[in-house]
């Protein structure tokens, strides 16, 4: 869209003409260039016909087609062919007739005269006129032959309907065998699903049950563990008990022993008379001598009397002794203990390591039982044969 003028001030028109004026420029011209300022034209577009060496006739012609708006393709053929205004005028004419540009090219190149211009044109102008007379019927003609192909086309649209419906149905019958191939796929599938889940359930009852047994041996070993060790030490507290007692019965014979040998040995002092000179003592290597003083009433010694030494063994160590290995064999039971809750007897093992223990079978015999993991039958003989060799020691 060509964009709005801005009309010049008549001042600005002035100026203009003026800088005319001074170039001695004809008055006519300045009074065309007057007119087209004021009717709103350039300075570029009235430069293309100012300063040309154009007539006034030819610059008249040129303002009108600038007046008149015509193509800038007419414009450029009138302005370059530099023809005279007559013919100019001719061909401006013809073209707001309708000639085309082609045509009027084609007239103007041949430079002949206005008037030859004007019969030329006149021709050009019967024959489009003869054209345009023709145009109804062939557009009616054409109009049919349109109607024609509609119905053509509407044809070729219903067919392609019909062909998308069978294609539709087409398609969903192949969708309906995939989907039943699909389907028995599936069905196999989760058949053999379904099998492998039974399978497995099956696995997993046999080893629930057999989880179930082996919890039941498990704790009827442990019941069979704990009584055994509650019998031990049930009855490894009776020895203690007894040993006790025996040490207690064994410290007061010795003190009673004690009491009834000091008188005795203090009688041995005093009735000593003589003793034997070749008894002495060694200790380190170097002899010792020991010598009882014999005093008078006023206290001074009057004698000294060497006599034997003898020390008597105190009853009181065979006690400690006897406890001290019932001590070591309690740790030991604990110990015996210990080793059968963590070794892997069943029921009937247990039964004769017991009776082992009970028949008083040593440590190390119960440790070669226990650890060999024989059968009980075995056991029962190997027991028997331990108490016979035991028996045969003592």
């Amino acid at each position: 869209m060509e964009e709005k003028r801005e009309p010049l001030s008549e001042m600005a028109i002035e100026r203009k003409i003026q800088i005319l004026r001074n170039k001695h420029m004809d008055s006519e011209v300045i009074a065309l260039v007057k007119s087209d300022y004021e009717y709103g034209l350039t300075d570029d577009e009235i430069g293309l016909y100012l300063n040309k060496s154009y007539d006034i006739e030819q610059m008249k012609v040129l303002s009108k087609c600038l007046h008149k708006g015509v193509s800038e393709e007419l414009l450029t053929l009138l302005k370059d062919s530099r023809m005279a205004a007559p013919k100019m005028q001719t061909a401006l004419d013809y073209y707001e007739k309708g000639v085309p540009i082609d045509a009027i090219r084609e007239v103007v190149q041949k430079d002949d005269t206005a008037v030859n211009m004007r019969r030329m044109f006149d021709v050009v102008l019967d024959k489009l006129n003869k054209a345009k007379e023709q145009v109804p019927q062939d557009l009616e003609y054409v109009k049919s032959l349109v109607a024609q192909m509609d119905e053509v086309v509407e044809k070729i649209n219903h067919q392609n309907e019909r062909y998308d419906a069978l294609n539709k149905k087409l398609s969903e019958i192949e969708t309906s065998k995939d989907d039943e191939e699909v389907r028995e796929r599936l069905v196999k599938e989760n058949q053999d699903k379904d099998a492998l889940i039974n399978s497995q359930q099956n696995e997993l009852n046999k080893a629930s049950s057999t989880i179930a047994r082996l919890r039941d041996d498990i704790e009827k070993k442990d019941k069979e563990i704990k009584r055994m060790g509650d019998r031990i030490e049930s009855l490894e507290d009776k020895i203690i008990s007894v040993a006790t007692e025996n040490k207690k019965e064994a410290e007061s014979k010795a003190e009673l022993q004690e009491s009834q040998s000091v008188p005795q040995a203090d009688k041995k002092m005093v009735d000593t008379v003589a003793v034997p000179q070749n008894m002495q003592a060694v200790a380190n290597g170097i002899p010792v001598y020991y010598q009882i003083p014999v005093v008078d009433g006023t206290g001074n010694v009057v004698q000294r009397l060497p006599i034997e030494r003898s020390v008597r063994k105190s009853s009181n160590s065979g006690v400690a002794s006897l406890f001290a290995r019932l001590s070591f064999k309690k740790k030991s039971r604990a110990d015996i203990v210990k080793l059968v809750a963590s070794g892997y007897l069943v029921p009937a093992q247990l039964v004769q390591i017991k009776s082992a223990i009970e028949k008083g079978l040593t440590e190390s015999q119960l440790v070669e039982l226990i650890n060999n993991n024989i059968s009980a039958e075995k056991m029962k003989e190997i027991i028997e044969i331990a108490v016979l060799e035991n028996s045969m020691a003592d």
